[in-house]
């Protein structure tokens, strides 16, 4: 129970949120500011590399200030335990809206998008991007407004780089160019964001497999058609 557990630095955690495969997300509550927060918390089993990923994403949130990118307040470690501090955004995922339905009507699905294509585009002018873009990772606030998070696998563009990186990103919402492990461009965070966008407009997913091997092959092979 989350009453059981012990303050994590000033902030007492509340209620478990989610989990993902390195981390757990909790609603928090900050007793300096009186406010409720999220606090996203690394495992301890997590990779060790995983620590410098999370300065790495505080640093690249901190600096963007936009109202469909959710902020990041601080990062800390207190007891081996590293964590990041964000608004706490009260509406879900889109991914969870999805989920319970009704279908989005065309007008609400493109409204949404535009409102996540305004903050990636913040972040592409600061010469970020994103890089795992989902509907797990847009989260809605009480009006419905989406908030793009989780820039822990971000990467700034560098100009001319012909430097092949690792494949980062979820295998169902990845670009041709993410796919091949082409360097970080804003065309990626644009194409997954389409991918999106065709999800909500017919309401089935465009590239999905059990086996996400095949699905990050079918994304560089195949042109993904509307029903």
């Amino acid at each position: 129970m989350a009453e059981d557990l012990p303050p994590l630095g000033r902030f007492r955690l509340l209620q478990r949120l989610g989990e993902g495969a390195q981390a757990t997300v909790w609603l928090a509550h900050d007793p300096l500011l009186d406010r409720e927060v999220a606090v996203k918390l690394l495992k301890p089993a997590a990779e060790p590399g995983s620590v410098d990923e999370w300065l790495h994403e505080a640093r690249v949130v901190s600096r963007l200030t936009h109202p469909n990118i959710v902020p990041v307040f601080e990062a800390d470690t207190q007891g081996g335990h590293s964590y990041l501090v964000f608004e706490y955004v009260s509406g879900g995922t889109l991914s969870q809206r999805l989920r319970a339905g009704p279908r989005m009507t065309a007008a609400e699905a493109v409204t949404l998008m535009l409102g996540v294509l305004d903050g990636l585009t913040a972040a592409h002018a600061a010469g970020l991007v994103h890089r795992d873009l989902k509907p797990s990772n847009i989260l809605l606030d009480a009006r419905g407004r989406p908030r793009v998070m989780d820039f822990g696998i971000a990467a700034r563009v560098a100009p001319g780089s012909n430097q092949p990186s690792r494949v980062v990103g979820t295998p169902g919402y990845i670009s041709p160019e993410a796919a091949r492990g082409a360097p970080a461009h804003p065309q990626m965070d644009v194409f997954a964001a389409a991918l999106m966008l065709a999800e909500m407009l017919c309401n089935q997913r465009l590239n999905h497999d059990p086996d996400p091997w095949r699905t990050i092959q079918r994304v560089q092979t195949t042109d993904l058609m509307l029903p």
